[in-house]
């Protein structure tokens, strides 16, 4: 082999009519919860403000990380997906993962706020303060969002294994989840409106918990789009699993380099295998696409490739 054969491969926003279908399906589903959401926030917020209960407050900012998951969902079905440019010769991954880290941290700042009223409120009681008396209405708005929420969780889950997208089906057991978060406050409202001025210290209590469902998701969409963004490799599992697939390819005789990341929802793999100094270009490339298959075949479509042959 006189020159080295360089192999890149572009999925990106490649998706057959039944993909680009399956999308539109999530897009919608995803637009539907993020209303849904945006609603649920308002509601929480007005009937937790004017109805003087803090943790139905909080659990209306604990919906500020859902709708920001929903607009993460958003981009994921459609900036992510777009075709790489010139400008981005990369793709469009990356503003899946800012809009993670932005979202992350209004998440975290909503959390410090929250903590810091209901600490106030309980220092308040603590030093024989009398704590107001939340409204009834507060009960209704948390039964309605409890019951909501379950309903977008069967939704999004149906859709999500109809269109076999398992972000979505995650996202709907994080719609189940919230529904149990929302149980929480009920407890602490419910406490605070019924049981007299003994417990109303329960509606602050009850915000500190779900300071809990907000930080958690935080931490949670934090921490990989950091690692992403600071192009960290993939799992060391999946680096693994790469490795092998790459070198069962016949006509290879050493793998020398593989590095990988991961841009928003595409895995990237750039690889050097060592092949015969005889081998011809063609042949090669031919290697390279057996490569690319073995990896596609591993990981999905949604994957970016580049293959150098080097020979011996």
């Amino acid at each position: 082999m006189k020159h080295n054969h360089a192999h890149q491969i572009n999925l990106a926003g490649l998706l057959d009519l039944h993909g680009i279908e399956e999308a539109k399906q999530i897009r919608r589903a995803v637009s539907v919860g993020c209303v849904v959401n945006l609603i649920l926030l308002a509601i929480k917020v007005f009937f937790g403000y004017y109805g003087h209960s803090e943790a139905l407050v909080a659990d209306g900012f604990h919906s500020i990380g859902d709708v920001g998951t929903d607009i993460v969902m958003l981009a994921f079905v459609g900036l992510s997906f777009r075709p790489v440019s010139k400008t981005f010769a990369y793709g469009y991954g990356k503003f899946e993962t800012f809009a993670s880290l932005v979202i992350s941290g209004i998440l975290i700042a909503v959390a410090v706020f929250v903590t810091l009223e209901a600490v106030e409120s309980i220092k308040e009681y603590l030093n024989g303060g009398v704590l107001e008396r939340p409204d009834s209405w507060t009960v209704v708005a948390i039964v309605f969002a409890i019951c909501t929420k379950e309903l977008l969780f069967r939704f999004y889950r149906k859709v999500g294994k109809r269109t076999r997208c398992n972000a979505l089906v995650s996202s709907a057991w994080h719609h189940r989840s919230d529904a149990l978060a929302s149980v929480a406050t009920l407890v602490g409202v419910s406490c605070a409106h019924f049981m007299g001025e003994s417990w109303r210290i329960l509606d602050p209590c009850a915000s500190i918990v779900i300071v809990l469902f907000i930080l958690i998701p935080a931490c949670r969409l934090f921490i990989p789009a950091f690692r992403e963004l600071m192009e960290g490799s993939i799992p060391k599992h999946d680096y693994e699993e790469a490795e092998e697939v790459i070198r069962s390819q016949k006509g290879i005789s050493e793998l020398e380099f593989l590095r990988t990341r991961k841009s928003g929802p595409f895995l990237i793999f750039d690889v050097i295998v060592k092949v015969s100094g005889s081998m011809t270009i063609d042949e090669g490339a031919v290697i390279a696409s057996e490569i690319e298959s073995g990896l596609v075949h591993k990981f999905g479509k949604n994957i970016r490739v580049s293959v150098i042959t080097k020979p011996e």
